[in-house]
């Protein structure tokens, strides 16, 4: 007889009211290189709004089509099995990961759930569980933009846009130990205190200020050497007016292309990239996923550390999951949410 487990599910695409909270089957071991975790916490993420949104598409990556998706991008949990062939990890050990939350690849929004071993690794010893699953998409993201994309270094104009969201104050801090000097955009007393706090040393109010002018002021040029996009839209192409000649802008948001032309940008010679850290799942791109599993292998020694910590906005319980979505798509949270299972 196949064992039950509570899960938040969808069926069809919508907003937070497509979200189901139910019991379907446990998942179990299928192949040698397999862990069953037993999932305590997991990040809320834009992702799985996206995916939410769109019906948490397939991919030929995934085992097969479901009836139903299990979303969450991330987790931490116990490891309760493991297949014969891993050896690394054993019953006990406390790990997170990056894995899942489409249609074909169930994600953490459940009790149970089946990852490779591969992708897995120990959790940071000097924090909880709920702590824990605020760090891994938005780590692996921000590391991506800050260290691999933009390879900021020392000395550096970095502009972070909405500094006190997930990405922000993450890369705020990534980019500050890197020895750059940072400034991001805020819209609140609140959220220019906390990005403060983890080392901007400039704080722009974009709804008050001439932005512009304020990042011309700091840098003494005509912009930043970086920026890191983490709102898109219209945001984004407004970034190429304030990247120095030479400069980077990053991106993360999916969002429509923006109006106009490339002008400005080819003028000024900018280096635009994007991110999409997803794309070695659903490619299966073994080599590209082992890479963020040792990043996220690196991430919980910074936080074990000291060096790297996360603004925990507010944590629901996995039966809540619908206003967790809510509130983070009408821009209510300041940092991270997380859910626990």
């Amino acid at each position: 007889m196949t064992r039950k487990m509570k899960a938040v599910i969808v069926t069809t695409a919508g907003g937070p009211e497509v979200l189901k909270y139910t019991e379907v089957d446990m998942p179990s071991i299928q192949h040698a290189t397999d862990i069953l975790i037993r999932v305590i916490a997991a990040g809320m993420n834009p992702g799985d709004c996206q995916n939410r949104a769109s019906g948490a598409p397939s991919y030929a990556a995934g085992d097969g089509q479901s009836t139903f998706s299990i979303l969450g991008m991330d987790g931490v949990g116990i490891v309760e099995q493991t297949g014969q062939a891993i050896t690394h990890l054993r019953p006990g050990d406390e790990v997170w990961y990056y894995d899942g939350g489409y249609s074909d690849k169930p994600g953490s929004y459940a009790e149970f759930k089946v990852v490779s071993g591969h992708y897995v690794t120990l959790k940071p010893k000097s924090i909880n569980f709920t702590e824990a699953a605020a760090f891994p998409t938005v780590c692996l993201t921000s590391w991506e933009a800050v260290v691999e994309r933009a390879r900021v270094r020392e000395g550096n104009f970095v502009l972070v846009h909405g500094g006190a969201g997930g990405l922000g104050h993450i890369s705020i801090q990534l980019a500050h130990a890197r020895g750059a000097r940072v400034a991001t955009t805020v819209s609140s007393l609140e959220k220019g205190k906390l990005a403060r706090e983890l080392g901007a040393e400039l704080l722009i109010d974009y709804k008050r200020d001439n932005v512009k002018q304020a990042v011309a002021r700091w840098t003494g040029k005509d912009g930043a050497d970086i920026i890191l996009d983490y709102v898109g839209r219209e945001n984004f192409s407004g970034s190429m007016d304030l990247v120095a000649p030479y400069g980077t802008l990053v991106n993360t948001v999916v969002a429509p292309w923006p109006e106009g032309n490339n002008m400005l940008a080819e003028y000024k010679n900018l280096n635009i990239k994007f991110i999409n850290i997803g794309l070695p799942q659903v490619s299966a791109n073994h080599e590209y996923r082992l890479r963020q599993t040792r990043v996220l292998r690196h991430i919980a020694e910074l936080v074990d550390a000291g060096t790297l910590q996360v603004h925990l906005h507010r944590v629901y319980q996995l039966r809540d999951v619908k206003e967790a979505h809510r509130a983070l798509e009408a821009g209510e949270v300041i940092g991270r949410i997380v859910i626990t299972i």
